[in-house]
């Protein structure tokens, strides 16, 4: 084949072959990672879970209220949380407020770190799906994707460990870290919040949450790489013609 034949067959090849930049391949495993983690926190905000974790933490138990009564005032709590009003003005059976003027404080505090979570992985995970669905057919798109499930469940195995043996440090650091403020300790003998949601309740759900993270990671992983090798893959053999 001749110089200006193989110059001919460059420009005719399809432009899905071409290659994501840095910052897209970048933008794919970031969204990936905090998509597939927000999909994971998303699945223990629902009753189904949160009345199974109150059930192993024996929270009724800690309030002395019914199981009836601590799951409704738990799931009243994360409604207001996620669709608000956000002012955590919850009635205890006996009519009076269930949550102090500080735990509300701190309630609402929560519910801004969980909205501004939400934000920033909602974007990075749409211009993730962007940048995938303009190289659906490239393989180094796919690799990207990859790459950050698969980072994302080896960095939540570590710091799932870090939990295991140290969680009163690692909890304490976390809420250092995401409310500087301090209004995070609680007394568990007289304040409600640490009561309907005890320290066991928190170690059964960072437990969850690493397994659904790690298994959703180690899956989209897995489906990546195959679409990624099926896509090499083919491409070679659409390239063989030119390299006669």
């Amino acid at each position: 084949m001749s110089t200006l034949d193989l110059s001919a067959a460059a420009v005719a090849r399809p432009a899905s072959h071409s290659s994501l930049g840095a910052l897209g391949r970048s933008l794919v495993a970031v969204g990936t990672a905090l998509g597939i983690v927000m999909v994971s926190l998303a699945m223990l905000l629902t009753p189904l879970y949160l009345h199974a974790a109150h059930d192993v933490a024996r929270s009724a138990d800690v309030l002395s209220y019914s199981r009836a009564e601590t799951l409704a005032i738990s799931d009243r709590t994360v409604s207001e949380m996620i669709a608000g009003p956000g002012t955590f003005a919850i009635a205890a059976p006996d009519g009076s407020p269930f949550y102090q003027p500080s735990e509300a404080a701190h309630l609402r505090d929560a519910r801004f770190v969980l909205y501004a979570f939400a934000l920033l992985s909602l974007t990075a995970a749409a211009l993730a799906l962007i940048n995938l669905t303009r190289r659906r057919r490239d393989a180094a798109a796919w690799r990207a994707l990859g790459r950050g499930a698969g980072a994302l469940a080896a960095g939540v195995a570590v710091v799932g460990i870090l939990f295991a043996l140290t969680f009163d440090l690692m909890f304490e650091l976390f809420h250092r870290l995401f409310f500087p403020g301090g209004n995070w300790a609680f007394d568990p003998t007289s304040q409600r919040l640490v009561q309907l949601y005890p320290i066991a309740f928190w170690q059964v759900t960072v437990g969850a949450l690493a397994v659904l993270t790690i298994a959703g990671g180690a899956l989209v992983w897995w489906m990546a790489r195959r679409r990624a090798r099926s896509l090499a893959a083919s491409i070679d053999v659409e390239d063989a013609p030119w390299r006669g």
